[in-house]
């Protein structure tokens, strides 16, 4: 954090256009235990004819963790033609020691971890580009692709024998195509003030595209941003349902309580072919002077449940709750780094990554 602020502080002496800024950061969550994440991101106006366009961004996190884990994440978010036409892509590899409870909220929640019954180690990776083109407005439609699997080695008895788990085995592999349409009025899509976001998304997978397993899924996002009192300030909310159709392989499964939404559970404990989770989240820009190193400092508080269900419509009456707190540090023009503590059903996590959550 304070690197950061050293290099946010040094361009506005010299006057710099910053594009690349360097970060360290420690983290801790329940999956990877304490971690020590480095990266950067950097900015750059995807379309020189239009430079009131938001400005396309790039960012990477490498990290090892205290029980053994290494990751590597990256998004990217960019505006051409005008903005008529956005390539974004998500790719993030981890290997790690790891539990598998099953399916359920219930195995989930009750499913004791240990050696004997839940430990394995496993290597995944997801790389995920989608285009889109602008259809009308708001409106934009384009295709999803995604390359995802699962490697599970020292796989415990308890896994083993898991039915979930023993459908597909040890090893995963993903080859999918989607459609999406999205409605999209905000500000800045990557740190958005105001504005709406409406995504329907369809993908599906098969052997003749490269996977070993038949599956589809079909993914609902609804975001709305709010700007209260003054630019900075703003009451932000998300509604995000997913559900799973086929023989889903178990590391395909819908989850919730992910670093991504409740930001308070060990990421993959909660899982079933069906999630929903909504969230509400409070975000406060320090209310400085622009050229004040302190304008570039905020804070964040957030609350949200989470259900899961084994059909299309998921079982409400057994809730996951979750809230938290966080700092957040404005890097370049409305790209921020953020540092997320969160409290959940007997769970509590640290997340430290780039951009908002949502």
């Amino acid at each position: 954090m304070f690197t950061a602020l050293a290099l946010i502080a040094l361009a506005q002496t010299s006057g710099a256009d910053v594009k690349l800024i360097p970060v360290v950061a420690p983290a801790y969550t329940p999956e990877l235990g304490f971690l020590l994440n480095a990266g950067g991101v950097m900015t750059w106006n995807g379309d020189a004819a239009h430079p009131e366009l938001p400005r396309s961004s790039l960012n990477v996190v490498l990290g090892g963790g205290t029980v053994g884990a290494f990751l590597f994440q990256s998004r990217l978010v960019t505006f051409l033609q005008n903005d008529d036409t956005r390539i974004n892509a998500g790719v993030d590899v981890r290997d790690q020691p790891d539990h598998f409870f099953g399916t359920g909220f219930t195995n989930g929640f009750t499913r004791p971890i240990g050696r004997e019954t839940t430990y394995f180690r496993r290597t995944w990776w997801n790389v995920e580009p989608t285009l889109l083109r602008r259809v009308l407005g708001p409106l934009y439609g384009g295709v999803v692709l995604q390359l995802s699997g699962a490697v599970a080695r020292e796989v415990s008895a308890g896994v083993a024998a898991d039915p979930a788990f023993a459908r597909h085995g040890s090893t995963v592999l993903n080859t999918g195509v989607g459609l999406t349409l999205q409605l999209d009025t905000r500000d800045v899509p990557i740190n958005a003030w105001k504005g709406v976001l409406l995504s329907l998304t369809w993908s599906g997978f098969g052997r003749a595209l490269g996977a070993n397993t038949e599956w589809h899924a079909v993914s609902f996002d609804y975001r709305h941003y709010v700007q209260l009192f003054r630019r900075g300030s703003t009451l932000a909310w998300e509604v995000k349902y997913r559900s799973a159709f086929g023989d889903v392989p178990w590391s395909e499964l819908s989850q919730v309580g992910t670093p991504f939404d409740l930001r308070a559970y060990r990421w993959g404990q909660y899982r079933d072919r069906t999630g929903l989770m909504a969230l509400l989240e409070y975000r406060f820009m320090l209310p400085f002077a622009e050229e004040s190193l302190w304008s570039h400092l905020g804070v964040a508080g957030w609350g949200g449940v989470g259900v899961l269900g084994s059909t299309a419509l998921p079982d409400f009456t057994r809730v996951l709750p979750a809230a938290g707190f966080g700092l957040r540090v404005e890097l370049l023009k409305r790209v921020t780094v953020r540092l997320d503590v969160g409290f959940g059903r007997d769970s509590r996590a640290i997340y430290f990554n780039f951009l908002e959550a949502f």
